[in-house]
């Protein structure tokens, strides 16, 4: 043993030092390691694993022990000698002799600190060795204190379904660790110093999947180049670029055995891989188990679904392409593309045929499934078509037909219409040709101030962007669910109802029958209305979308995405969102530049920045389209803008706006002009304030109160508080109050005031009649559990709201074969502003904003009075809410009582603590850090009083410390 503790490499046990681009969004995943027991980081080569973990070692506040494996430690002994100089670095003098895994433990539970973490990085080297076997016997064997947080190219060999029953595994993968297009942004601008343009970075995100290796190796290959050399170099990313074919050479095809190397180059020409389609292919047979192991040792290797299929990496797989033609000639690659596009069309995969048969240079085969397969081809993403030569592109009508969606996705309208016209001249009467058509006059709609739009969902939203929104909403609603209710959705947020606007743009996003265009668009939409509310769980709405719409080839919905992140008040987002309206620009982008001018000035607005130039750019250009409703929303904007900086012309501009508001039929966009007119007039300032807040309320806006000066000689003695027109508490026990009035409802039948508790968990949602009648009356018949749901509905209808005639309730809503408890803006529902304040928080955490994270924690403390609704006892339909919301508790009162003690804080964190153990008092990670807490606190006794009832917990459960494993 001695000999092999001589044999240590001190480089190995040495934290690396790293100085790389903080991303807040991975970091707080890999944060919730004190909450399992082993984290595994696994992803491709070159994917920021190394940098992850050397971050999280640089800035934990435990002891970190760090060891980087090499396939020569693959000896028990010599794992044990590196970990235990790792560990004696970092815990300082524990017992020697480690010449087996029992020893090893024993020296790590006579170590008395709290929590500790072992960081070991490249296991994949050790991979079937006696060295990965004894890991595994220690991660068992280790006390609770120590938690093992481990990187690796390939999942390990240890016994991951016991780990991940019991929760003691925190997976993360290469989705996790894959740069977002907003990173990417960042990434650039902050951390290279070297900011690119909006259309590149998307550009430059789409072919790297977000690979970090990529995106650092296209920053070397053009520093200091021009913007034209940069361009070229983006385009042969991945086929042609130097530094990334010696990268993928080295770092992953020159590591693999020879068959797997041969598999990966040979079956390349397959854009879509399954084990029938390669075994045909090479025939051979075993492809399946060969692609299941280019999976596990996540060799840019991806389950497309469950069903078998994968898909290598883009960046790969144009390497692979590269080194095919090396190896094989041009000759022989092109007849296996011939032979690859064969399989994929008999396999009903003719985009991925069609690209196949371009590579191959079959332009008669191409032709056939033009002519053939056309519609078909269209009616997915069509990046395929890149692949095709421009004479062809000019040539077929099908072809200039997915040239024309290609151009109306990504913003060039006017290109999308004139190449809608040259499709339509080539197959002239014929369907396609009508179709074509009618495609070409709904886009030209868009572009005409005085348009005549159609009846179908494209046409209704045209309208309602000139003139009265609402006078669109009825027509909407006979549209098929999806399409009519994001138009419904879009309509309301037009004319600034909010909560209306996010309950339909959801439902069209969850919808069974909205396409992947549709529910990206829907909730893109359901993000914005969310921050316009206040509300930033919007954030992640917006975020996904942009996501989404990338990998759909949506580019003028994903750019507006990211502009809509302005909205957030996102560090950096204002300038981002300048970039991409000025991408909007450059390409005749008319309506995507006004929109994100438009955004633009809303946030500079709720951030007290001028926002003038932003907003009058915007303005004329919707009034050029003819979108009177929006401008009259970017004019609302400019009078309060004007109002703050003194303009004369302010008190015009803010009346005109108001004026404007009604006759465009835009209730919401009255808000901002009475703030200003409070501001202007300021002896009318309190008429002019109750008008805003009036409009506030009824919109749901985010509030943003007008400062007005306090009256002189005037001693303030407090700000009164209006009544909240309906009070909820499900929290402890469950009450209702109507406009500060307690309801006593002990009169009303059992089983109607479940009803009406039940809606009170989905308050402002609505909830179907079938869920209604499941939970109250199983064993009815239809007929009868709907009679019997409509009897209580009307009871409590009668109680809540007496003297209201039948049709007239406002609390509890009948919608289509649903039930709504409405709740308006001023309402106060604890669940609800429990599930804000949690939302918030991990918002704010994300973003890294500490004071608000805790603030918001706090508040979702306090607002947790107890169990949801205890009177329900063990009713089925109250024990999955009643589990989210006791978990929501235990996440606010850990992640506050770990930022409390990090900010120095400890009594205020014991609190936390005590808190959430009053939620569960069996929750292991929080008797720690309630233990931790009191011993910075400097009480002793009090530690030690934690102590014991923690020891008395664990014997409870039948478990020891030592145990705890």
């Amino acid at each position: 043993m001695r000999e092999a503790s001589t044999a240590v490499v001190s480089a190995k046990v040495l934290i690396p030092q790293v100085h790389s681009l903080a991303r807040e969004r991975v970091d707080a995943v890999l944060a919730r390691i004190w909450q399992h027991r082993v984290g595994l980081v696994v992803a491709p080569a070159g994917s920021g694993k190394s940098t992850l973990l050397a971050g999280f070692a640089a800035s934990a506040n435990v002891p970190v022990a760090w060891y980087r494996a090499e396939s020569w430690d693959a000896k028990t002994t010599t794992l044990l000698s590196h970990l235990h100089s790792a560990f004696t670095a970092a815990l300082g003098s524990i017992p020697d002799g480690w010449d087996s895994v029992e020893a090893a433990a024993r020296a790590l539970e006579s170590w008395s600190g709290r929590r500790a973490v072992l960081i070991i990085d490249d296991l994949h080297t050790l991979e079937d060795s006696p060295a990965e076997r004894t890991l595994e016997r220690l991660i068992d064997y280790a006390p609770p204190s120590i938690a093992f947080l481990i990187g690796s190219r390939a999942l390990p060999g240890f016994n991951l379904s016991r780990l991940r029953v019991s929760g003691s595994l925190l997976e993360i993968g290469s989705e996790d660790l894959r740069f977002r297009s907003w990173e990417v942004e960042r990434l650039f601008r902050d951390f290279y110093r070297a900011p690119l343009p909006p259309e590149e970075l998307a550009e430059l995100a789409r072919r790297t999947e977000g690979w970090a290796a990529g995106l650092q190796l296209f920053h070397l290959a053009t520093r200091g180049k021009s913007p034209q050399e940069r361009r070229r170099i983006l385009t042969a990313l991945g086929s042609r670029s130097r530094l990334t074919r010696e990268y993928l050479t080295r770092n992953v095809l020159d590591q693999l055995p020879a068959e797997l190397r041969w598999f990966l180059v040979r079956t390349c020409v397959l854009t879509r891989l399954t084990g029938s389609i390669c075994d045909t292919f090479l025939d051979r047979s075993s492809s399946q188990q060969v692609l299941e192991e280019l999976e596990r040792r996540q060799i840019f290797t991806t389950a497309t679904d469950d069903r078998g299929g994968y898909r290598y990496h883009e960046v790969l797989r144009s390497h692979l392409e590269q080194v095919l033609v090396e190896e094989l000639g041009e000759v022989q690659a092109r007849a296996a593309y011939r032979k690859a596009a064969r399989l994929l069309e008999a396999s009903g995969a003719f985009p991925d045929a069609v690209q196949a048969y371009s590579r191959g240079e079959d332009w008669e085969a191409v032709d056939r499934m033009l002519h053939h397969q056309g519609g078909e081809l269209l009616e997915g993403p069509d990046t395929w078509i890149d692949a095709l030569p421009p004479a062809l592109l000019r040539q077929d009508p099908w072809l200039m037909l997915g040239s024309a969606r290609r151009h109306r996705a990504e913003g060039r309208w006017r290109e999308a219409i004139d190449a809608y016209h040259r499709a339509e001249r080539v197959f002239g009467s014929s369907e396609a040709g009508l179709i074509c058509a009618a495609e070409r006059k709904a886009l030209a709609g868009w572009l005409e101030p005085a348009p005549m739009p159609g009846n179908d969902w494209a046409g209704l939203l045209r309208k309602a962007v000139a003139h009265d929104p609402l006078a669109a909403k009825q027509f909407a609603g006979q549209l098929p669910e999806a399409t009519g209710k994001l138009s419904i959705g879009v309509i309301c947020l037009l004319a600034g109802q909010m909560d209306q606007a996010r309950r339909h743009l959801n439902a069209a996003a969850d919808s069974r029958d909205a396409t992947a265009a549709l529910a990206t668009a829907a909730r893109l939409w359901a993000g914005v209305a969310a921050l316009l509310s206040g509300d930033l769980q919007g954030v992640f709405d917006v975020e996904e979308a942009a996501e989404r719409a990338e990998a759909l080839g949506l580019g003028w919905v994903a750019r507006l995405a990211r502009a809509a992140l302005v909205l957030s008040q996102r560090p950096g987002s204002a300038r981002e969102a300048e970039g991409l309206r000025a991408a909007s620009d450059r390409d005749g982008d008319r309506w995507g530049s006004a929109l994100i001018g438009l955004m633009i000035g809303w946030a500079a607005i709720y951030a007290g920045d001028n926002a003038v130039a932003a907003l009058e750019q915007a303005t004329d250009s919707f009034r050029q389209l003819g979108a009177g409703v929006l401008e009259a929303w970017s004019r609302a904007l400019i009078s309060l803008a004007l109002a703050r900086i003194g303009a004369p012309e302010a008190r015009d501009a803010a009346l005109q706006a108001e004026n404007l508001a009604r006759y465009s039929g835009t209730p919401g966009a009255r808000y901002f002009p009475y703030l200003a007119l409070a501001e202007i007039e300021p002896e009318r300032g309190a008429e002019y304030q109750s008008l805003a807040a009036s409009v506030q309320e009824e919109c749901s806006l985010a509030p943003l109160a007008a400062p007005t000066p306090a009256p002189e000689n005037v001693i303030p003695l407090g700000v009164g508080r209006s009544v909240p027109s309906l009070s909820i508490r499900c929290f402890g026990g469950f009450s209702i109050a109507i406009k500060g009035r307690p309801v006593d409802l002990t009169t009303i039948k059992p089983r109607a005031r479940a009803v009406l508790r039940l809606l009170a968990i989905h308050a402002g949602n609505p909830v179907h009649r079938e869920v209604l009648q499941t939970a109250f009356w199983p064993d009815a018949d239809a007929d009868t559990g709907a009679r019997n749901l409509h009897v209580a509905v009307s009871s409590l209808r009668s109680w809540l709201e007496p003297g209201v005639g039948r049709g007239g309730s406002s609390l509890v809503l009948r919608e289509g074969d649903a039930y709504r408890l409405a709740i308006q803006a001023d309402a106060e529902v604890d669940l609800v502003q429990f599930s804000r304040a949690l939302a918030a928080a991990r918002v704010a955490r994300l973003r890294g904003g500490v004071d608000a994270v805790i603030t918001h924690f706090q508040q979702a403390l306090d607002l947790y009075a107890g169990e949801l609704l205890p009177e329900d006892g063990p009713a089925e339909w109250a024990i999955e809410p009643r589990e989210r919301f006791r978990a929501g508790a235990l996440e606010a009162a850990q992640g506050l009582a770990e930022l409390l003690l990090k900010q120095g804080d400890p009594a205020a964190a014991a609190n936390a603590c005590a808190t959430g153990l009053w939620v569960d008092r069996l929750h292991d990670p929080l008797w720690k850090l309630l233990i931790q807490a009191r011993e910075q606190a400097g009480d002793p006794g009090a530690a030690s009083r934690a102590r014991r009832d923690y020891a008395r917990v664990l014997e409870e459960l039948g478990l020891t410390a030592s145990s705890r494993a």
